[in-house]
């Protein structure tokens, strides 16, 4: 589940060898578990779910209200999946996702894991850039 967190990157320009470093450690980080953590899985599960339901409610607007109807529950749809998925791999990029709250990813960012810059994975990374 999490092998593509750290994925080998090839070590020469040809690509012809292979190395032991990882370069997405920098893109991406690995946050803890937090009390509500379950309750926010479930109702992120509920939520997509909701949000679908609601996408079968849409042909009783006219347009422009049928538009921001659709545009709004596929929106609650995909922060609720993206929620999920996160909270499921417990990874997340740093640069955030598209349309993704930035708030909900600093709070993230707070309860990441801390990382030793100066172990050899991180080393080989800042050296091969």
């Amino acid at each position: 589940m999490k092998q593509d967190f750290r994925q080998a990157k090839y070590l020469n320009q040809s690509g012809s060898q292979k190395g032991q470093y990882f370069i997405n450690r920098l893109n991406y980080f690995e946050f803890h578990q937090y009390p509500n953590y379950k309750k926010h899985k479930v109702l992120s599960v509920f939520t997509f779910f909701v949000g679908l339901h609601c996408l079968s409610y849409a042909n009783m607007f006219s347009s422009v209200f049928w538009l921001l109807f659709v545009t709004g529950s596929l929106y609650l749809s995909y922060i609720s999946a993206i929620t999920f998925i996160l909270l499921q791999r417990q990874i997340c990029r740093y640069r955030g996702y598209i349309f993704y709250p930035k708030s909900w990813l600093a709070f993230f960012i707070s309860i990441q894991k801390d990382v030793d810059i100066d172990d050899f994975d991180s080393v080989a990374t800042l050296e091969k850039k």
